[in-house]
């Protein structure tokens, strides 16, 4: 739901991280953790991407980088301002620009190891003459110019044999976290591993989950086709991860479109749409009934844009949001304005899940509510949620072990969260959980080594 990457700024951090950076984070899988539908991918070994025949503009603005970092100075001032966004030279003058290009290049000539991205933002592997590793990460704004730039150092993902394994691999992050890795025995949920999972914790835009589940509801009750149109105003529009936000006033889609976008690019202007169209209650109403635990944990259910809202645009909200009851909560989300959304991307980097702003469950109360969808999508002719669930599997999933996955992830500042229904080959029903929160955002900031470590996870579980 959130902007995917944590929007950390810095021009010196070379020993570890180097982040220059305009825009908002994605959901972890979303999700980063989550490699997007209709991506690019190739490895190589080579300085250059154009010798990887990727055409898309964010690989041309990649390769003007890497040929700029090979260059002995620059980029000069002119020719930085029409290469970043105006955002991102808010944040960093364009003067300022190549001294931050000096400091990459301090760490030696990169060599391309891989390539993953789609239209316009994309992760290359590099490597230096010395072996080390880094990653760097592109990102354009809507009119191609780049909002998005950092190179940081690689982490070595773990190898995962064991339970135990995993359970260290996530107690190295130095975030609080949960595990929850179940079978369906008949109708009981079986555990295979857990570790602190009946703990509610903050899930970013897995919570996206209730929302679909109560579009599903509203399709079987007759209320709503997916086939309907919804209508892009500025009173949902929200803030990235997602296409619709971006969208002109007046821009319909199918509700089965929206749907889709909500669950497998995490579009967060799409999923206020529908919980504008079946409103808040209704989406109140299927927390409980896909069994959440603690349901008022979730009540009232706030949209992304609130979020935004709460969380970012005044210091004061969240704290006020901490004390207010369920009824004082109500009137303050009465209270936030409507129209064009007034909340800086660059400003989301606090964690204010601590203030209870957000979305929270257990390992328990996702597991259910992913049983639940499916258990409603099997009285669905139209088969449209179960297709929707597998657009995006978040991770590689190896599909003799698992040859259906459904999965949603979140992430947020100090949030990374991730799950999955699978089935076997026999339609046996497993469901993987994975939390982590901390104060400390950036304990979170390698999402890809952790996305990595939860595809070790369902290696295990596929083994029983």
């Amino acid at each position: 739901m959130y902007p995917r990457r944590l929007p950390i700024l810095s021009l010196s951090m070379v020993s570890a991280l180097l982040v220059v950076t305009a825009c908002t984070e994605q959901d972890p899988s979303d999700d980063s953790s989550a490699t997007p539908p209709a991506t690019e991918t190739a490895q190589a070994g080579t300085a250059d991407l154009e010798e990887l025949s990727i055409d898309t503009p964010v690989a041309e603005q990649a390769q003007w980088v890497l040929e700029q970092l090979r260059a002995g100075s620059g980029p000069d001032a002119d020719v930085a301002a029409g290469r970043f966004s105006d955002t991102f030279l808010a944040h960093v003058p364009a003067e300022d620009v190549a001294d931050t290009f000096d400091s990459l290049r301090s760490l030696g000539t990169f060599v391309i190891d891989d390539y993953d991205g789609t239209e316009h933002q994309a992760q290359i592997d590099l490597t230096t003459e010395d072996g080390s590793s880094w990653q760097m990460h592109v990102e354009l704004d809507n009119d191609g110019l780049i909002d998005t730039l950092f190179v940081q150092a690689a982490s070595e993902v773990p190898d995962i044999s064991s339970w135990e394994d995993l359970d260290e691999a996530l107690t190295d992050t130095g975030a609080d976290f949960g595990l929850y890795a179940v079978r369906d025995d008949d109708g009981t949920w079986e555990v295979i591993h857990e570790h602190q999972s009946a703990q509610a914790r903050p899930i970013g835009s897995i919570f996206k989950l209730y929302v679909l589940g109560a579009v599903q509801q509203s399709v079987l009750g007759g209320d709503l086709s997916w086939d309907d149109d919804v209508t892009v105003t500025d009173d949902v529009r929200s803030l990235p991860t997602g296409e619709l936000q971006d969208a002109e006033p007046g821009t319909s889609v199918s509700v089965a479109e929206a749907a889709e976008k909500m669950i497998s690019i995490s579009d967060n202007t799409a999923t206020d749409i529908l919980i504008d169209l079946v409103g808040r209650e209704s989406v109140e109403a299927a927390v409980s009934d896909m069994g959440h635990d603690e349901p008022a944990l979730l009540t009232p259910f706030i949209t992304t844009r609130e979020l935004f809202q709460l969380g970012w645009s005044d210091p004061e909200l969240p704290r006020a949001w901490q004390g207010a009851d369920t009824d004082e909560r109500r009137r303050m989300l009465e209270e936030l304005p409507g129209g064009v959304l007034d909340v800086d991307p660059g400003g989301i980097t606090e964690a204010v899940w601590p203030y209870g702003v957000g979305w929270f469950a257990s390992g328990p109360d996702l597991a259910a509510a992913h049983h639940a969808l499916h258990d409603m999508a099997a009285d669905d002719d139209s088969g449209t949620v179960r297709a929707i669930m597998a657009v995006n599997p978040g991770v590689p999933v190896d599909p003799d072990a698992w040859p259906y996955a459904g999965f949603k992830g979140g992430g947020a500042p100090g949030v990374y969260a991730l799950s999955w229904l699978l089935e076997d080959p026999d339609g046996v029903r497993h469901v993987f959980v994975m939390q982590l929160a901390t104060d400390e955002p950036g304990a979170l900031a390698d999402e890809r080594r952790l996305a990595a470590i939860a595809a070790q996870g369902l290696e295990l579980l596929s083994d029983g």
